[in-house]
C-alpha cells in the first residue's frame, strides 16, 4: 500500500506538470495569434449613431456604435467601434479586452473570449489541482512511516 502512494503521488505530479506546460504553450500561441502587441481593458463610455457607409446595402441610414476609452502609454484615448453591426453588440460601462498598435493606438483589435485561452485556463486549473493532489498522496505516503 505505501509504495502504492508514492507512485500514484509521482503519476498525479507528472499530469499537473503536463497539464501546466500544455495551457502554457496554448496561452502562448493564443497571444501570437494577436494582431498588434499593445493590450488594454477598454470601457465602453457611450453608444453612439453612425452614419453608415453609402455603398453599404443595409436596411438603416445609420448605425449604432460603441466609444471606447483605454489607456494606451498613459494617454487616454478614445475610438469609435468600426464593426458595421445593428444593434450594438456592447452596453454602457461593459469592459472589453483589446489588443492595438503601440504606434498608433486608433489600430486595434477586440479580443473575445477565444476558445483557446479557456482551454489553456483550464489546464492550468487541472494541472494545479493535480499537482496538489499527488502532494497530498506524498504527505499521507510521508505519514505513514512516522506513525
Amino acid at each position: 500500500m505505501g509504495n502504492r502512494l508514492w507512485i500514484e503521488g509521482i503519476v498525479f505530479i507528472i499530469l499537473g506538470l503536463i497539464a501546466e506546460i500544455a495551457g502554457s504553450i496554448l496561452k502562448v500561441l493564443n497571444a501570437t495569434k494577436r494582431p498588434y502587441i499593445g493590450y488594454a481593458e477598454a470601457k465602453v463610455v457611450d453608444i453612439i449613431p453612425v452614419e453608415r457607409d453609402r455603398y453599404a446595402q443595409a436596411r438603416f441610414r445609420n448605425r449604432q456604435a460603441a466609444v471606447f476609452e483605454f489607456f494606451a502609454d498613459g494617454k487616454l484615448i478614445k475610438i469609435v467601434d468600426r464593426e458595421d453591426i445593428y444593434p450594438c453588440p456592447y452596453r454602457i460601462n461593459q469592459r472589453v479586452c483589446l489588443s492595438y498598435d503601440p504606434e498608433e493606438p486608433q489600430n486595434y483589435c477586440i479580443i473575445g473570449k477565444e476558445q483557446m485561452h479557456i482551454l489553456a485556463v483550464a489546464l492550468n486549473a487541472i494541472g494545479v489541482f493535480f499537482i496538489l493532489l499527488g502532494c497530498l498522496l506524498f504527505v499521507r505516503y510521508a505519514m505513514r512511516f512516522h506513525l
